[in-house]
């Protein structure tokens, strides 16, 4: 069979993550009184401990710092300084406002992984009085300072100010180079089309992420040259139709080849008919079917079955599917958090996330990511300057991708590599192309 050329994305992080022996993406362990095993690992970190094997944010954090401090041994990036650029979230409430506390302290543990990786953190805090005029001309700033990498709302506002403020307008405004978040919607709509752009948003692209290692390693799907598993052949659920979680996993999964169910949500039916029995009747005919299922309603409890408050019985799984679940909702006591999936139901999966150390840690560590590739989005001439100083290595680094991908002789590859190697170092093509192109080759460099 001819060689078929490819003219994606190449490169990026993932294919030197899935070869680390170090990287333990299933692992056993405790979890609200039952033992489990064939857990999808996103973290390892338990109260600040080290408990269990590296995970997918103990890999990817270190490494980033490893890879910022070797800019030094780069002629044409040791003048880049990762600590002079900032992760900028914005908060907006007052402080004795409870929602805005939750999100201090989900920002607080943003900013502590951000300075792991290399770069610096930066908060904002506006009081609830905050007006649109003045949130408009605080965001020209930001968008207009070279050393914030990336930026991002912490929504809902509080007070007054959620009421008061368009907050899909103002994102709206915020520069596609520094939308490291996914809030404007010409990202979330470039992301859905498979169209090039800076950045996916975090949550949906951190579960494509442990969804892949998975189906590499365990289950021999190819790698694409992207860094994403294929997913060809495979029925692929996802429950939710969120702006920034199950409508853009859904696309995005397309994109990799899925057959895509769904999306499932609250208005989900057949023949005209929306009703609770017919919902349930089509949630259990999908989720049956499904050989991955991504979830992501967001919501409890969901009032489906009789007896559960879950939205996944062990009744519709099928038997080895794998599981990555997203959801979270702080019920019951308030603190502790709970996904969709019955944990009576898991024990139907191959593998599966649990409420915590799962898809939680893979969201952050994607945010703190796309922040470092801000960082190289704002230095975009000497990135593309450090791959022409090292054509060779990106040429020979594209063409062992994509002569694996093809299954064909790298001689075979190496004029396609050759012309994905012209687009990352072209200052007319999308950034995009250079920064996964510098990000494939770093292991080659540190060597």
């Amino acid at each position: 069979m001819s060689y078929r050329e490819y003219n994606d994305r190449i490169g990026g992080m993932n294919h030197w993550l899935f070869a680390q022996d170090e990287f333990k993406h299933l692992i056993s362990r405790p979890f609200r009184g039952e033992e489990y095993s064939n857990v999808i690992n996103g973290s390892g970190i338990v109260k600040g401990e080290q408990k269990y094997p590296k995970g997918y944010q103990e890999m990817i954090i270190p490494e980033l710092k490893r890879r910022a401090d070797f800019f030094s041994e780069i002629p044409a990036l040791k003048s880049i300084n990762p600590e002079d650029s900032k992760v900028l979230t914005v908060l907006v409430g007052d402080k004795d406002d409870p929602a805005v506390a939750a999100s201090r302290s989900y920002v607080g543990m943003k900013s502590k992984t951000t300075k792991q990786s290399g770069l610096s953190s930066m908060m904002e805090e506006f009081p609830s009085t905050v007006t649109t005029a003045e949130m408009y001309d605080k965001l020209n700033q930001w968008n207009s300072d070279k050393s914030i990498s990336i930026l991002m709302f912490q929504l809902p506002f509080g007070g007054a100010a959620g009421k008061a403020i368009d907050t899909t307008a103002l994102c709206n405004r915020i520069a596609l180079e520094k939308d490291g978040d996914g809030l404007n919607q010409m990202t979330l709509g470039l992301m859905s089309l498979g169209a090039e752009r800076y950045y996916d948003c975090c949550t949906p692209s951190g579960m494509v992420d442990l969804a892949s290692v998975y189906l590499v390693r365990e289950k021999g799907a190819r790698l694409r040259p992207d860094g994403i598993a294929s997913f060809a052949g495979l029925e692929v659920l996802v429950a939710g139709r969120s702006n920034i979680v199950g409508e853009p996993l859904f696309n995005l999964l397309k994109r990799f080849d899925a057959t895509t169910l769904g999306p499932l949500h609250t208005r989900t039916g057949t023949g005209g008919n929306a009703d609770k029995e017919t919902q349930r009747k089509i949630y259990i005919e999908l989720s049956q079917r499904a050989d991955i299922v991504f979830g992501c309603m967001g919501f409890h409890p969901y009032k489906v079955h009789p007896d559960t408050e879950y939205f996944f019985t062990s009744e519709m799984l099928k038997d080895g599917c794998l599981v990555i679940d997203a959801s979270t909702s702080f019920r019951k006591d308030g603190r502790k958090p709970y996904g969709d999936v019955d944990p009576s139901a898991r024990a139907k999966a191959a593998a599966f996330t649990l409420e915590t150390g799962g898809v939680g840690p893979a969201t952050v560590t994607k945010l703190v990511h796309q922040g470092w590739n801000g960082m190289l989005y704002q230095n975009i001439d000497k990135v593309r300057q450090a791959l022409a100083d090292n054509k060779e290595t990106v040429v020979s680094t594209f063409t062992s991708l994509l002569a694996s991908y093809a299954g064909a002789s790298e001689s075979d590859a190496a004029g396609n590599a050759e012309n994905l190697y012209n687009r990352a170092v072209n200052s007319d093509s999308h950034p995009v192309h250079a920064v996964d192109a510098l990000e494939a080759i770093f292991p080659a460099l540190m060597k």
